[in-house]
């Protein structure tokens, strides 16, 4: 069964002969990732829990330049509280502990840079899969001086790749 395309501007998802697709698309930003666009993955991921029909569910990023860089950090420009940092740490760990969830393997498919919030993305699939040009890192300690539950969910084996 295939499902219709269900598409914003940002993110793409399709259902093809039970193959569940993921696309992040913002590739001027290196798909860096909105609040928006985290919250309609959870969704995603629930419908794919329920679609029975499906068998497992890539993600991927729109070009070769990113898979995904993480948050977009516009997003952060209307953070006022410490409060503020806390909801945006739950909202992430509640959005990739409902990919970890996911029913079906899920395979990040990854090209180019797989970074911050894109590279937790990629630690909560089942298979990582990569070609020359993938880097995957956590940079935001360094840039943006703070820390992320998205680091905690990095495997810590030297076999990251499948």
């Amino acid at each position: 069964m295939n499902a219709p395309v269900t598409a914003t501007e940002d993110l793409i998802y399709a259902v093809e002969d039970g193959i569940a697709r993921l696309t992040f698309n913002r590739p001027q930003a290196r798909n860096a990732l909105t609040f928006a666009m985290y919250e309609q993955m959870a969704v995603i991921c629930e419908t794919v829990n329920a679609d029975r029909s499906i068998k497992a569910m890539i993600l991927t990023g729109t070009g070769d330049k990113a898979f995904a860089s993480g948050t977009d950090i516009s997003q952060f420009r209307a953070f006022k509280t410490a409060q503020d940092a806390l909801e945006y740490e739950a909202r992430i760990d509640r959005v990739l502990g409902a990919l970890e969830q996911v029913r079906v393997p899920t395979i990040a498919a990854i090209a180019g840079a797989c970074t911050g919030g894109g590279a937790g993305i990629a630690a909560c699939c089942d298979i990582r899969i990569g070609t020359e040009a993938t880097r995957i890192g956590f940079p935001i300690a360094r840039t943006l001086g703070n820390c992320s539950a998205i680091a905690c969910r990095c495997p810590t084996s030297a076999g990251w790749f499948h």
